[in-house]
């Protein structure tokens, strides 16, 4: 069955690929700087020196990302955090904004709201509002002169997420309904690994797991990886994504529809 997906093998390697050329990039653009300003000078400068200590950060997220290239999480982290910089220190700039965008773009696309929603936006218009009024410390007259531009961004920047949100997310969600997840066409996989995946998209825990079916938690942690990997999901959380409102089934032995009404039982050949 084929993988062509985020999670894929081909994908991941394309994701180390990036990262690797990305490390490369800010190992030079470091490199520049001290022989630029010369370290002394560079942590007398608070910009660059923040933008250097930035980079040096970015660069152990792009190795985490090469290691675990599933991880892509780890990829918001990394637009939110040179946003937030340019936030701070750019008042002219208005990259910022686009950048802290990408950031819950891609957060949205990982599921990070998935639960919580109201509190989590909440929380990540409060610190967008905290960066954007950081400014007011170049001057008044500064930060009104961008702030009518920054507005215009923010409010393109609401649109698109509305609509990434609204419309993309219910396309998904409405073709998803039609399918069904069926693990017996996978060769590497066995019922028993159905009944975990149904167990796990109704918020069933590993440990829960591990008691139910008399297994340690580390046995049960590196099947479900086996598990994931064969199904091409990567990870728990790219599998609750991707497959949170399809049918998870065994053949015709058992479905998630039955588990949800409570006969989930093994169906009379």
């Amino acid at each position: 069955m084929s993988k062509t997906n985020v999670y894929s093998p081909t994908i991941q390697t394309l994701i180390r690929l990036i990262s690797l050329l990305a490390i490369i990039i800010l190992v030079v653009s470091n490199t520049v700087r001290i022989e630029t300003y010369g370290i002394k000078r560079l942590f007398t400068v608070h910009h660059e020196y923040f933008t250097f200590i930035l980079n040096c950060l970015t660069i152990f997220l792009f190795i985490g990302v090469i290691i675990f290239p599933t991880k892509l999480g780890l990829l918001s982290l990394i637009p939110f955090l040179y946003g937030s910089l340019i936030l701070i220190f750019e008042p002219r700039n208005n990259m910022g904004i686009l950048m802290f965008g990408l950031s819950m773009l891609t957060l949205y696309a990982r599921g990070f709201f998935n639960k919580n929603r109201k509190i989590k936006n909440g929380i990540m218009c409060g610190i967008f509002l905290c960066l954007t009024l950081s400014e007011i410390r170049f001057g008044i007259d500064v930060f009104f002169n961008f702030f009518v531009e920054k507005i215009a961004y923010s409010f393109i920047l609401l649109l698109c997420l509305f609509f990434f949100n609204v419309y993309i997310f219910d396309l998904f969600e409405t073709k998803s309904k039609k399918n069904k997840l069926d693990i017996q066409k996978f060769s590497e996989l066995k019922k028993r690994d159905a009944e975990w995946l149904v167990e796990i998209l109704s918020g069933e825990k590993y440990e829960a797991l591990a008691i139910k079916y008399h297994m340690s938690l580390g046995s049960v942690k590196n099947r479900l990886k086996v598990i994931f990997d064969e199904i091409g999901v990567g990870d728990k959380q790219g599998f609750v994504n991707k497959y949170s409102d399809y049918e998870i089934c065994y053949g015709d032995e058992f479905s998630s529809i039955e588990k949800d009404m409570n006969l989930f039982n093994i169906k009379s050949q």
